[in-house]
C-alpha cells in the first residue's frame, strides 16, 4: 500500500455546489495570469466610475482559460470581472461574458494570490483524480470574497470554481 501524507488528501476542503449563471461585465488579460491586477484595477474603475454599483462593493471574478503548466506564460488567457445585474450597464469600453452556472467543485483557499498554484495542483492532481468526478469543459474561475487593500496577502479567501460533467 501507498503510505499517503495526510496533507496530500485532506489539504484542502471541497464541496460540490450548484451554481446559477453569473452576467459579469470585464477586461481581457493575456499574459502572466500574476499580472491580471492591471486589468481588475481597470473593471474596478470602470465599475465605481459607471455608478452601478452603488456604495456596495462588486463581487469580482477572475476566469482562466489556459493550464499554465502547458501554455506559455505570454500566451495565457484570463478575464477580470465584476457581476453586473443587467446588461444596461454596459458600455462599449467594457466586454459582458456569463460563466456558466452548473455543477462545481469549490475549493477555499485562504492565502496570497501568488500562491493559488497549490491548491489547483492539488484539485486537480488529488481530489479530481479521486473523486469520481469529470470535469466540465469550461474554464475554472475564481471568485474573490475580500479585497487586497483591505486584508493582508494571508488573509486573502478566494473560492475557486472547478466546472463539472
Amino acid at each position: 500500500f501507498k503510505l499517503m501524507n495526510f496533507e496530500d488528501t485532506n489539504m484542502y476542503d471541497v464541496e460540490i455546489k450548484t451554481t446559477e449563471n453569473i452576467n459579469t461585465a470585464g477586461y481581457s488579460h493575456k499574459g502572466d495570469y500574476m499580472n491580471i491586477g492591471q486589468a481588475f484595477e481597470k473593471i474596478f474603475m470602470w465599475g465605481f466610475k459607471s455608478g452601478i454599483f452603488g456604495n456596495k462593493p462588486p463581487q469580482s471574478y477572475g476566469i482562466y482559460y489556459d493550464d499554465p503548466s502547458e501554455t506559455p506564460k505570454d500566451d495565457l488567457n484570463s478575464f477580470a470581472c465584476l457581476k453586473i445585474d443587467n446588461d444596461k450597464a454596459i458600455t462599449d469600453e467594457v466586454e459582458a461574458r456569463t460563466i456558466k452556472g452548473g455543477r462545481h467543485a469549490v475549493l477555499l483557499f485562504k492565502g496570497p494570490y501568488s500562491e493559488l498554484e497549490k491548491p489547483y495542483q492539488w484539485l486537480y492532481g488529488q481530489w479530481l483524480a479521486n473523486s469520481g468526478e469529470e470535469a466540465a469543459d469550461a474554464p475554472c474561475f475564481e471568485e474573490y470574497l475580500n479585497n487586497p487593500k483591505d486584508v493582508p496577502p494571508t488573509e486573502l479567501l478566494t473560492l475557486i470554481h472547478l466546472p463539472l460533467k
